[in-house]
């Protein structure tokens, strides 16, 4: 596993020896930031939920954008996190939470910071989360603004994740093998509702 592009570009990951992470593959990886950068969304902060290697922050961080906040529960891949950091130089740039993600979305205290984030990735262990609640959980936290974008891998014998997700709209919903990865964008409520009226009958 490696950084794909940017300044940190060929770079090589760790990974946590004997722990089940699944990070995200380096071809999806490649076709989800091209997918960014073609957006414009690669800028100001990431927040990398689920993070195992920290390896789609890290990429994010390699391509420009200012901050990063990576949460993972597993204490190993959490030192891991913080060794690819401290390799490539963005240690300095980065918070790595032990945290459960579940519980820094119900308690967005948790985290530490109020402001909110450009750009989300949410690349969960599939068979240990329920999307239904994921993903509407990430839509109304304070972590979302209008404008930001929000990444969710998923399965593909999940079908389809809705087009809208309370504030959050689709823009983009690939597959890869088995991985699909969605990218929603947050909208602004009034412009919602006003869409919202628009298609009504």
């Amino acid at each position: 596993m490696r950084i794909i592009g940017g300044t940190a570009k060929g770079r090589k990951l760790v990974s946590p020896k004997g722990l089940d992470v699944r990070p995200m593959m380096d071809r999806v990886r490649e076709a989800v930031f091209s997918m960014l950068t073609h957006l414009d969304a690669l800028h100001g902060r990431v927040l990398d939920l689920y993070s195992g290697t920290g390896a789609v922050g890290m990429e994010a961080l390699s391509r420009g954008m200012e901050e990063a906040h990576f949460v993972e529960r597993d204490p190993r891949a959490v030192a891991v996190i913080w060794q690819n950091l401290r390799a490539l130089g963005f240690d300095k740039q980065a918070q790595v939470h032990r945290r459960n993600v579940e519980d820094v979305l119900t308690k967005p205290h948790l985290l530490g910071t109020s402001e909110p984030f450009d750009l989300i990735s949410v690349t969960p262990p599939y068979q240990e989360v329920d999307y239904n609640w994921l993903v509407p959980a990430v839509a109304v936290s304070p972590f979302v603004k209008p404008g930001t974008i929000v990444l969710v891998e998923y399965p593909r014998e999940l079908g389809h994740l809705p087009e809208h997700v309370g504030r959050l709209h689709m823009l983009r919903d690939r597959q890869y093998g088995r991985t699909r990865v969605a990218i929603y964008e947050a909208r602004d409520e009034n412009d919602q509702r006003a869409e919202e009226e628009e298609h009504e009958p």
